[in-house]
């Protein structure tokens, strides 16, 4: 069945041009809106629509493009964006099927693709019960492929979408970007990080190290980045800092007086916030600076196979520490967060009664995620594009099917 797709904006890299390539090798129609330079730069081959307007013109615009009666899909990557917030309605008045692009859910090696929204959108149950009685229909989920991923890729695209909107930006006056700080403080900041690698890493190692060989029971705490829409949206905290202060004042106040809270920092941090200087300031004011591990790098499987229990937000690093059999608490919107598998009680009580997954319930909901929102691949690598294509494309030609 032939397929009219709207795509909207994608992210930093080929992926979205090579998708809409084999869409239309596969006899369907195709048609982008790019919304700054990158986006043409990215577009590939095809026709399209160059928004100008400013976002507040962008309802009326998404309507009158719908109103033509041609679209039966949009597709999008993240659907907490300024400019894709407008088309959840439209498309829902008008009966076209929303598909969002998003990182993996688990991780590495696998890639987002959801109906309707993802994360906190996400249209995923949060019945425990109910992924028990899929359990027997759904196959296991197998160990994904190696895509070949790497940072470096990532930054290319990256440097190359942002120079793209600068060298356009006259051209699209309006556009705002879903990020809050422009590339070059950015990549200044990550730069600045990198120079500093090889003594996080030691930290991180050192620090590892005296917490197992003392034997130290500690809490691990995973930060995300503060413009995440996982923050920004789906979290009750206007920023990462009030997370921290927030999860530093219930330890110290409730969590046991032999117990360490080691806070780890984002990879993917440009530094530009001193989480660390935060975080060391609270814990001084508590009075727990003796109790507090902050690591900028360091082995996560080690650190969560051997910590008492995991607080997230709402970071798919819960998914790992639900892997690794440990007690985990989601204080923001997250799609594992159900009895069976997270703590459903306070943060306060959390560092005391949490406990362990119900492993048979964690597998089934894991075999579920895969099965119907996971694609093998990545948006940035040569291999991982071409991985993701070809199941991104089998994912939505099955979807107008069911």
């Amino acid at each position: 069945m032939q397929r009219s797709f709207l795509a909207l904006q994608g992210t930093a890299s080929p992926f979205f041009g090579r998708l809409a390539a084999a869409l239309r090798k596969r006899g369907h129609l195709v048609r982008r809106v790019n919304f700054c330079g990158g986006d043409i730069v990215y577009a590939g081959d095809g026709c399209g629509w160059n928004f100008y307007g400013q976002s507040s013109e962008l309802s009326d615009w998404y309507a009158d493009r719908i109103r033509e009666g041609i679209f039966t899909d949009v597709v999008m990557f993240g659907d907490c964006r300024e400019i894709h917030r407008p088309m959840h309605a439209i498309s829902q008045a008008n009966g076209l099927m929303v598909h969002v692009f998003e990182e993996g859910y688990v991780r590495p090696n696998w890639l987002t693709l959801e109906k309707h929204g993802v994360n906190g959108r996400s249209q995923l149950p949060r019945d425990p019960g109910w992924y028990l009685e899929q359990r027997s229909f759904i196959p296991p989920s197998p160990a994904g492929q190696h895509t070949g991923y790497n940072l470096y890729e990532r930054a290319f695209h990256d440097i190359r979408y942002r120079s793209a909107n600068m060298l356009y930006a006259s051209r699209f006056p309006h556009y705002r970007s879903h990020r809050p700080r422009n590339g070059f403080f950015e990549y200044s900041g990550l730069a600045a990080r990198a120079l500093r690698q090889g003594q996080h890493y030691r930290d991180a190692e050192r620090v590892t190290r005296d917490l197992l060989d003392e034997r130290l029971a500690y809490y691990i705490f995973p930060l995300q980045l503060n413009s995440d829409a996982q923050i920004v949206v789906h979290s009750p905290f206007d920023g990462v800092r009030q997370a921290i202060r927030k999860v530093l004042n219930s330890f110290a106040r409730h969590a046991p007086a032999d117990t360490q809270l080691v806070i780890k920092n984002h990879p993917l941090d440009t530094g530009l916030i001193d989480y660390r200087r935060h975080a060391e300031q609270v814990a001084r004011e508590l009075g727990v600076a003796d109790r507090l591990r902050f690591i900028d790098a360091g082995h996560l499987p080690t650190l969560l196979d051997n910590a008492r229990g995991t607080v997230v937000v709402n970071s798919t690093v819960g998914l790992s520490a639900l892997h690794h059999r440990r007690p985990v608490i989601a204080l923001g919107t997250a799609i594992y967060s159900m009895p069976g598998l997270t703590w459903q009680g306070s943060l306060d009580d959390f560092w005391s009664y949490g406990e362990q997954p119900d492993m048979h319930l964690y597998q089934a909901f894991l075999d579920y995620v895969v099965d119907h929102t996971q694609i093998n691949g990545d948006f940035y690598s040569r291999t991982g594009i071409a991985m993701a294509i070809a199941g991104a494309v089998q994912r939505l030609e099955a979807a107008a099917n069911v």
